[in-house]
């Protein structure tokens, strides 16, 4: 139906329009994909931010742990000296054990963190991801224990 000429151009102009093609569709893929790593750094950046924001706040508490640990000693020192019951001795006795395991806990969280900067996005994110359900718990320790014993030690305190 075409002649020979015809032919050689229509599939000359099909491999330029392929090439064209090609080489106009490499940047926007470049740009698709460098975009995508970036929404997962992003990401990344955000859920590491969130775990130091949880862990930051939980370290400003342990002022507080430690103010109230050595209230309560003071406290079970006195009742000691007073021959207090016995119960209550071992009321004091398990709040300061209380705040000393919280304090261990954020401890041992910070001793086996690590910032995940040698792993890829995907790894990194899964990592932070399981290291913020840790964290949080240790806050949720941490403020439990000071609750408990900060009400403990108002209630004895009060008796002594």
């Amino acid at each position: 139906k075409y002649g020979c000429c015809t032919y050689v151009a229509i599939r000359t102009l099909s491999n330029i329009m392929k090439k064209t093609f090609i080489l106009l569709s490499f940047p926007l893929v470049c740009l698709f994909s460098c975009s995508a790593g970036n929404a997962e750094v992003e990401e990344k950046a955000v859920l590491e931010s969130r775990v130091m924001s949880v862990h930051d706040s939980a370290m400003a508490r342990i002022g507080e742990i430690y103010k109230i640990r050595r209230q309560l000693r003071a406290l079970r020192d006195t009742m000691e000296i007073q021959q207090a019951d016995t119960a209550v001795l071992g009321a004091l006795q398990q709040e300061i054990n209380s705040l000393n395991q919280a304090d261990e806990v954020m401890m041992q969280w910070m001793r086996q963190y690590k910032a995940p900067d040698t792993l890829q996005a995907k790894a990194a994110k899964e990592y932070l991801q399981n290291e913020l359900v840790k964290i949080e718990r240790v806050q949720t320790v941490m403020d439990s224990s000071i609750q408990a014993a900060q009400s403990t030690a108002n209630k004895y305190d009060q008796q002594k």
